[in-house]
């Protein structure tokens, strides 16, 4: 997922074509407080997207985040992103509000997704919470940035190494896995020119169990995506063994021996969600060269 000013029109369409495979149209930090209202009534006007759009909506005035959020739903985005997250009742009132929104436009009830950033201590311990209070929560992120909110909230040190974030990330990772969420995402790597360590933070955050991280540049995009994307062997492996587990499974046996190792249905579970990534990174990489193609 890629973050881009709200108020840049022009950086909005680049972003799309950028080949990340989401965009966050940013209403917040990138945008100067005397271009915010601009920024929000310029999301009736944003342009058609082969990836899904969201937006990072105000935090702090819970009036402005409302108008973000309805200025939002209105246009039609994948979601919006709710930054320094805290709140499992605010998560409910926002749910309450898309759902008034898609009402009054004659939309399918629940199209809209919400996104806690969890960038607080609070934040870390109420992610269950959050994340379980609405059915519109399909990602939560962990504020990782250097000197961002979280790790100025708890004081530790930020290394490309994560020690001091390593509790607070996986406590975030468990919580939300806990409930059900199936995008638990890494958030944004401030030093956008450090590619090295960028690899670093997004190999632990793939370790950790998250499943992406979030750009602030297009030129973190390839690192993010050779880390999170499984490798062809690996992928093709993984193939392998679903492939022998089906067909032990229709002759009865649901546990098996690969190459000396077990196989059950905890393996295939694993080896099934390698291969939903990798054919994920696929449809990505083939958006990304048809838009290239044609333009």
């Amino acid at each position: 997922m890629l973050f881009t000013p709200g108020n840049r029109p022009d950086l909005i369409a680049k972003a799309i074509k950028s080949g990340t495979d989401a965009v966050i149209i940013d209403l917040e930090d990138a945008v100067p407080a005397e271009s915010k209202d601009e920024a929000r009534a310029g999301l009736s006007e944003l342009p058609s997207s082969p990836v899904p759009l969201y937006v990072r909506v105000n935090a702090g005035d819970v009036d402005v985040t409302f108008e973000d959020v309805i200025a939002a739903g209105r246009s039609g985005v994948a979601g919006v992103v709710v930054p320094k997250a805290e709140d499992p009742g605010l998560v409910h009132e926002i749910d309450g509000v898309l759902t008034a929104v898609e009402r009054l436009d004659g939309r399918e009830r629940g199209v809209t997704g919400i996104v806690p950033l969890i960038e607080s201590a609070v934040g870390v311990l109420n992610t269950y919470d959050m994340a379980a209070a609405s059915g519109r929560v399909e990602c939560v992120m962990f504020g990782s940035g250097e000197q961002g909110d979280l790790v100025a909230d708890l004081g530790v040190e930020w290394t490309p190494d994560g020690v001091g974030l390593n509790h607070a990330r996986s406590s975030v990772l468990l919580a939300a896995r806990a409930a059900g969420i199936e995008q638990p995402m890494d958030a944004v790597f401030m030093d956008f020119r450090n590619l090295e360590a960028l690899r670093l933070e997004c190999e632990l955050a793939r370790r950790t169990g998250y499943v992406g991280k979030v750009a602030i540049h297009p030129g973190q995009l390839a690192v993010i995506h050779e880390v999170f994307t499984p490798e062809p062997a690996v992928v093709a492996e993984q193939r392998r063994i679903v492939a022998e587990f089906d067909k032990a499974l229709a002759e009865g046996s649901a546990a098996i021996s690969i190459d000396g190792r077990l196989v059950d249905y905890a393996v295939i579970r694993v080896a099934r969600n390698v291969i939903a990534r990798a054919e994920a990174a696929e449809r990505a990489s083939q958006r990304a060269e048809q838009e290239e193609s044609s333009g």
